[in-house]
C-alpha cells in the first residue's frame, strides 16, 4: 500500500510538535481502555473521538505491520490535546473537529459510527489530495486567524483541511515514536555506532527510515 510504503522515508512535517521526554512518555502511556471504539476519550466528545479513530485508521491502516489504531494513535492525539497544548490551541482543534464532523455528515448530524469506510475515505481524499497551491491558500487563510473565536469567519474548507492536516502529521509522529514501530519496523540501533552522513538509506538500512 502506498501510504505504508511512504512511512519508510517520511519525516514529521508538523513543526509544532517537539520530541520531548514527556511526549515520548505520553506516547507509551496510551494503552487500551475499553470503550465502543476501543478507548475512552478525555478531551474529545464521543462523536469526535469516533471520527478521529476512523480517520487515523485510514491514514495509517493495518497491513503487514500494525496500523495506527493498533498503536493507539487516536488515543495519543486525544491525550496530547488534553495534557500538552495550551487552552487556546485545544479550543482551536476542538472547533476544527466540530466543523469537520459537520462537513463529514453533510450538516445532517449523522452518527460517525454509521458512516462507511468509503465515505470516510472520500472525505479524506477531498481535503488531503487537493493541489499544493490550494493547500497553501488554506494555510494562509488559517494563519490569519488570531484566536479560536475568529474561526466563525474562516472558510469551512480551510478549517477542515488544516484540522485533517494536523491529524495526519500527529498520527505519523505518534506512530513513528511508538515502541513497537521504532524497534521492529524502522531501523533501530539500541547502541548507536559511527555517523555516516553521506550515504543512502538503501545502502545503510535497506530503505528503512531510522527510528527516533
Amino acid at each position: 500500500m502506498k501510504r505504508r510504503e511512504a512511512l519508510r522515508h517520511i519525516g514529521l512535517s508538523a513543526g509544532y510538535i517537539a520530541a520531548t521526554p514527556a511526549l515520548f512518555s505520553l506516547v507509551q502511556s496510551c494503552k487500551d481502555t475499553k470503550y465502543n471504539i476501543g478507548w475512552s476519550p478525555v478531551f474529545l466528545s464521543k462523536e469526535e473521538a469516533t471520527a478521529l479513530d476512523q480517520i487515523v485508521n485510514l491514514i495509517l491502516p493495518k497491513t503487514d505491520t500494525p496500523g495506527a489504531r493498533e498503536m493507539n494513535v487516536p488515543m495519543f492525539i486525544d491525550k496530547y490535546f488534553n495534557a500538552v497544548v495550551s487552552e487556546e490551541e485545544g479550543k482551536r482543534f476542538k472547533q476544527g473537529m466540530s466543523v469537520a464532523l459537520k462537513e463529514l455528515g453533510g450538516d445532517k448530524n449523522v452518527d460517525p459510527e454509521k458512516l462507511t469506510e468509503k465515505e470516510y475515505d472520500a472525505f479524506l481524499a477531498k481535503y488531503l489530495k487537493i493541489p499544493r497551491e490550494k493547500q497553501q491558500e488554506y494555510r494562509q487563510q488559517m494563519g490569519a486567524i488570531a484566536n479560536p473565536d475568529d474561526l466563525k469567519s474562516a472558510p469551512r474548507d480551510a478549517i477542515v483541511f488544516n484540522t485533517l492536516s494536523a491529524v495526519r502529521d500527529m498520527s505519523i509522529y505518534a506512530y513513528r515514536t511508538s515502541e513497537y514501530i521504532g524497534e521492529q519496523v524502522l531501523k533501530y540501533e539500541p547502541v548507536p555506532g559511527k555517523q555516516i552522513g553521506c550515504d543512502s538509506l538503501e545502502t545503510l538500512t535497506g530503505g528503512r527510515a531510522w527510528s527516533l
